[in-house]
């Protein structure tokens, strides 16, 4: 299994999901293993991408892409 990402190593993974979140449209409804690389591996499977990410040896994190994307305005 992976090693836990330190909190900066953390806080840099989550900026660049931030800064390239346009990348991650494709996969929705699926989970993503990504770090500041770019995206280890992706699948509906939350294990099977558990164990490709793992495979790696890199440092990820995984993110649920959501179906939809939005924005509220609050006035």
């Amino acid at each position: 299994m992976s090693r836990t990402p330190s909190p900066e190593e953390g806080r840099e993974i989550v900026k660049w999901l931030n800064r390239n979140r346009q990348l991650f449209k494709k996969y929705a409804h699926q989970y993503v293993a990504y770090n500041t690389n770019g995206i280890i591996t992706h699948g509906e499977n939350l294990r099977e991408v558990i164990d490709k990410a793992d495979a790696s040896g890199e440092i990820y994190l995984i993110y649920l892409v959501p179906g939809f994307t939005g924005s509220i305005v609050i006035l």
